[in-house]
């Protein structure tokens, strides 16, 4: 029978806390459940998963190559907002970080300058929010945001004000930026025949990969390096 994609959410939920690796992202334009995965090995494993679990066949649709975006160097960015009885500031400092770090958030700003409270409260405003580039809309990734000053009214200053102060400083500074897409690599071991060593490195050249110099082990070579998914 056919299941309501919404209502099996909650049980792709469970299996998303039991593999963190999971990531279930849930599309209410189209009411589609959308999954993360690398290739078709662990599609079908997610596949047996759920028969085994939950009793349902489900179809995997081709999907896309997910990329990301960080930065080339560091940029500061400003955030303000004021309508009618609501201010709020503040400034960040964008940094490229490590590949593999993710999104970090700091403060480096005085509370002579902003109060404690408001700089938790941008903290929190920051890691809320899947932070999108600018060159593809692709999450952004390996990047530090440190809190460097912010701005509020004793009178007219609300919690909500500082979301969007915060998102548009981010936003600002993705602008000046100079954006880096990254592209996906599997990391990869080939063994074959020694005599088709030469084919295999033919293939990972026209998919725009990088190897190591081929080992032999008697009659068989095996070839290492890194590739486009």
């Amino acid at each position: 029978p056919d299941v309501d994609a919404r209502a099996f959410l909650p049980r792709l939920r469970q299996l998303e806390e039991e593999d963190p690796q999971l990531h279930i992202v849930w599309d209410e334009a189209l009411r589609e459940i959308h999954v993360q995965l690398m290739g078709t090995v662990q599609i079908e494993v997610l596949k047996s998963l759920i028969r085994e679990r939950f009793d349902v066949d489900v179809q995997v649709d081709s999907g896309r190559i997910l990329y990301q975006e960080t930065i080339a160097a560091p940029v500061e960015g400003v955030g303000h907002f004021e309508p009618l009885r609501h201010y709020a500031e503040v400034h960040l400092l964008l940094e490229p970080a490590e590949r593999g770090t993710g999104l970090t958030f700091d403060t480096a700003c005085s509370e002579d300058v902003l109060d404690r409270n408001w700089q938790r409260l941008i903290l929190t405003h920051l890691a809320e929010k899947c932070h999108r580039g600018v060159l593809t809309g692709a999450p952004l990734t390996d990047v530090k945001i440190t809190l460097l000053a912010g701005r509020a009214h004793v009178k007219h200053t609300e919690g909500g004000d500082f979301r969007q102060a915060t998102w548009r400083a981010v936003r600002q500074g993705l602008m000046q930026a100079e954006s880096v897409l990254l592209e996906p690599y599997y990391a990869f071991r080939i063994e074959v025949p020694a005599e088709q060593i030469g084919r295999a490195i033919s293939d990972v050249r026209l998919m725009s990969g990088t190897f190591s110099s081929p080992e032999t082990h008697g009659d068989m070579a095996v070839l290492t390096g890194r590739a486009p998914v």
